[in-house]
């Protein structure tokens, strides 16, 4: 498409510091859910986009879009859509997001999109869409499940901003920060604080950094984001963005960068990488997924505060924990001190195993304490393919005449739930 007018180009020139995406990286494999989001949502002269809605289901199912304005476009407020009926085990296309959201505004339009499966049976769904300009040439996004964007410190590595050479194209990086909407009617719209900052890839700083204020269902655009965050003038290559929530209200945090040149607009997107939870904790904001953690005493019931982990006083006495792992994956777990959270030593007296699904005993055993990277198998070797849980159990290796507490401490790196426990003080010694 041929513009005419300087005001015109600028007005392409934004939009496809947006829109120049030819593909998404960091997607997963387990797309399925009955909550998605589409983090670019864009109708405009220059660039339609086309969804695809897939249902694996044996029941025709039915999804609730939303559409979430970016700040300072000319849609003032989100907008209910029509649902998208998804047929059984089938697929529909909406050839656009005008026709998916038909009250949008004229103009240009980008935002992102809020999509739920409404039916009373759990039916979930897959979507992704394809962006093209008017000559066909386009990209597409996935969506991503909505329980992925949590309010953790996340990172993107590979950013730049290069001045144009004789050989190569300028390079400019934009990046967004938007907080998820609340589902819940009459939620408190709670304004939080993420704090933006650049560093070089040996992790010294770039500038001062700036701190963005959002409220749930807004989606701001940092164009040029070396600028917004105050960094240097001049070249950098191979920066490092981090964007840290600073509030207490622990939102969804939508944060993602395109790196374009200037030149023929080619650009990649890139969702950012959950680093950092709740506490500095290892991995996302996610109490399923634990990469480094020790746990000290069972789950808090209606009854009062969990018990602590023990091991009753006499010769025998044993606890069963149950974890769930994600193979294939290199898994270490040992006994720890309540108090320092180092590992026990022999003389206290306690000693642990792994066993796997079938109850086979894959590490640990008699005066063991602890191991180090286990490999859990590769993924035709265990449960059929199928992620599966484990039992670690905790016995008395040495009598004892008092009560002795212990916490389990595990780390993998795919990550793993906590270490519940299933028996307690049962009076047996197995190994």
């Amino acid at each position: 498409m041929q513009l005419s007018t300087k005001s015109a180009q600028a007005g392409l020139l934004c939009l496809v510091a947006f829109l120049a995406i030819p593909s998404v990286h960091a997607q997963t494999t387990d797309g399925l859910a009955t909550i998605q989001v589409i983090p670019v949502a864009v109708d405009s002269d220059s660039f339609k986009q086309q969804f695809v809605f897939r249902n694996p289901n044996n029941v025709v199912a039915s999804v609730q879009p939303k559409y979430y304005p970016g700040t300072g476009t000319a849609q003032a407020s989100p907008i209910t859509c029509p649902s998208v009926a998804i047929p059984i085990s089938g697929s529909i296309t909406i050839t656009s997001l005008r026709a998916l959201c038909p009250a949008l505004v004229v103009g240009s339009a980008f935002g992102y999109l809020y999509l739920i499966e409404t039916h009373s049976a759990n039916l979930p769904f897959s979507v992704f869409s394809r962006v093209s300009n008017p000559a066909a040439a386009g990209f597409s996004i996935e969506g991503f499940p909505a329980h992925t964007f949590t309010s953790a410190t996340t990172s993107i590595s590979g950013l730049r901003r290069l001045a144009a050479t004789a050989q190569s194209p300028a390079f400019q990086t934009n990046c967004f920060v938007g907080s998820l909407n609340n589902y819940v009617a009459g939620g408190i719209a709670v304004e939080t604080s993420v704090n933006v900052e650049l560093f070089t890839a040996a992790g010294n700083n770039l500038g001062t950094g700036t701190n963005i204020n959002l409220i749930p269902g807004k989606l701001t655009r940092l164009l040029d984001v070396f600028t917004t965050a105050n960094a240097p003038a001049g070249d950098h290559d191979n920066a490092v963005i981090r964007f840290s929530e600073n509030g207490a209200d622990r939102p969804a945090l939508i944060t993602f960068c395109t790196v374009q040149d200037n030149t023929s607009f080619g650009a990649d997107f890139r969702i950012a990488k959950q680093e950092w939870g709740k506490g500095w904790e290892l991995g996302g904001q996610d109490g399923h997924v634990r990469r480094d953690y020790v746990d000290l005493r069972e789950v808090v019931t209606s009854a009062g505060v969990g018990r602590n982990f023990t091991i009753q006083a006499g010769a025998a006495g044993r606890n069963t924990h149950v974890l769930y792992f994600r193979h294939p994956d290199w898994v270490s777990c040992e006994l720890v001190s309540v108090g320092s959270e180092l590992r026990l030593l022999p003389a206290y007296g306690l000693e642990m195993r792994m066993l796997d699904d079938t109850g086979t005993v894959i590490a640990g055993g008699n005066d063991v304490i602890g191991f180090q990277s286990h490999y859990l198998g590769d993924k035709n070797d265990v449960g059929d393919g199928a992620n599966s849980r484990y039992t670690i159990e905790v016995e008395s290796a040495l009598p004892s005449a008092v009560l002795r507490d212990y916490g389990l401490h595990c780390e993998s790196g795919n990550g793993h739930t906590r270490g519940d426990m299933i028996r307690y003080h049962d009076a047996l010694d197995l190994f």
